[in-house]
């Protein structure tokens, strides 16, 4: 037999044929019993690979918007829990969309359900925060910059879609030219095109400078419509840098408004640490899950989430100011 080169299609939407299984390679070599005639190589390139069926990436039912008269159950709250994210026992399932069509057909599957997207730089605790609101190791937590290198659509007991986005360059400018070739263009098409997009959770380290990129990445979030909510994470590292209670309040006051500041930011934020034997963790996780569920109950669309999360920032800063 000979060996012929093939090309991998350009449009089949991240799959791999079944008959050759999954390869990282961009170019496959496939083996073939024919006769010692030696074919071209260039017409070995243009014969077509077999078509695949490209499955859907969920159920029909899942993928059909709500119909008319229909109570969902995250809206009526008469599904099988109370809460949209448990305790224990979420059910998810992870569709990585590494490319615009995989993501266009993510979205399009995944329409009849609300999404909360989850952004961040690189080693700033975005996968630490997902996997301990929904209490699975599911996004990959790392030092290594770079690890989540897809939009990652969660489907969090067929209520919720928490998408997971690939990390902003690190200030020391780990993956700056993915983020700048392939990530950011890709980011930017969820945003835009993902219409059931309530809110994006932006984590951010408690303790670092912000970055002209992540004020202009931001920046061009908000100025899409899509309103933002601040996560300060790490917030236990905090207490282990003081000396006592009263220096660590002051320290973690004067790191929020550096850090709001520094953003132009006057939403709502939050202190989360992931350090689950902490009072203060349980009770930020409490916290945030409560906004979620406030966020996708929302009837309208992005305009009265945003209306939602003012209100909710000027009472915060209300209280704030009779302290």
């Amino acid at each position: 037999g000979i060996l012929l080169l093939a090309r991998r299609s350009a449009s089949g939407y991240g799959q791999e044929s079944p008959k050759h299984g999954a390869q990282d390679a961009s170019m496959v070599l496939h083996r073939q019993s024919l006769p010692t005639t030696r074919v071209p190589l260039l017409f070995a390139l243009s014969m077509a690979r077999p078509a695949v069926r490209r499955q859907r990436l969920v159920s029909a039912a899942m993928a059909a918007p709500a119909r008319e008269g229909y109570a969902s159950p995250f809206l009526s709250g008469k599904g099988n829990d109370d809460f949209v994210v448990r305790n224990d026992r979420n059910d998810v399932r992870v569709l990585q969309c590494p490319t615009p069509p995989v993501l266009r057909q993510g979205i399009a599957e995944t329409a009849g359900l609300p999404h909360i997207c989850v952004a961040g730089e690189s080693n700033a605790g975005k996968s630490s925060l997902i996997n301990h609101l929904l209490k699975k190791k599911l996004a990959k937590a790392s030092s290594v910059a770079g690890k989540t290198r897809s939009v990652d659509l969660m489907l969090v007991n067929e209520r919720l879609v928490l998408a997971d986005l690939p990390g902003l360059p690190s200030r020391d400018h780990q993956v700056e030219r993915l983020w700048r070739s392939t990530w950011e263009p890709l980011v930017a098409s969820y945003v835009r095109q993902c219409e059931p997009l309530r809110a994006m959770l932006y984590a951010h380290d408690i303790r670092w400078k912000v970055t002209p990129l992540v004020r202009s990445f931001l920046q061009d979030v908000q100025a899409s419509g899509l309103p933002v909510v601040l996560v300060l994470t790490k917030d236990d590292r905090i207490a282990d840098e003081a000396d006592d209670r009263p220096s660590e309040a002051r320290r973690r006051l004067k790191l929020t408004q550096a850090v709001r500041r520094s953003l132009d930011f006057r939403g709502l934020h939050f202190h989360y640490s992931t350090e689950s034997s902490l009072p203060s963790s349980r009770r930020g996780r409490r916290q945030l899950l409560s906004l979620i569920e406030d966020l996708i109950g929302e009837p309208g669309g992005r305009e009265e989430c945003r209306r939602l999360l003012e209100a909710r920032a000027a009472k915060k800063q209300g209280r704030a100011e009779q302290d």
